[in-house]
């Protein structure tokens, strides 16, 4: 593989990260699950949701008046081959359950940590093959 290759699939493996939070916050379920391949796996809170069905059993089940704020950074990719590569990403999670429009009130991230992922080409572009969850902080509450 050539510089202009491995910078194409470090891009594309970016942005699958960056569309994970943007997915999440806004709701938009169907394009959070097909981040994913279809036997993907999710490791998150204490749980491992296997595929596509599982991970929107999990999401459909989150509270409608969640407002969430996953900010991603220090997003990192190492590309094994054509078709895989692996990834760290970095997470500060702002979190509140509440109705209308008015700002949350919370004392500062609910959590912090990263992810480590897998990722896949498949014949629909690149997908996460694994995602795992590490929460090295927590707010006190």
């Amino acid at each position: 593989m050539n510089d202009a290759q491995i910078d194409a699939i470090e891009r594309a493996c970016e942005k699958i990260s960056i569309s994970y939070a943007r997915h999440i916050d806004f709701f938009e379920y169907d394009a959070f699950v097909n981040l994913f391949t279809e036997d993907g796996e999710l490791q998150v809170l204490g749980a491992t949701l296997k595929g596509r069905n599982a991970m929107m059993g999990f999401l459909t089940a989150r509270p409608a008046n969640r407002k969430s704020l996953h900010i991603f950074t220090n997003i990192w990719t190492n590309v094994i081959d054509e078709n895989h590569a692996e990834g760290v990403t970095y997470l500060s999670l702002f979190r509140a359950d509440q109705d209308g429009e008015k700002a949350a009130k919370v004392p500062g991230p609910m959590m912090a940590g990263y992810y480590r992922d897998k990722f896949v080409r498949t014949p629909k572009g690149w997908r996460f093959a694994r995602r795992d969850a590490t929460m090295l902080f927590a707010c006190p509450v």
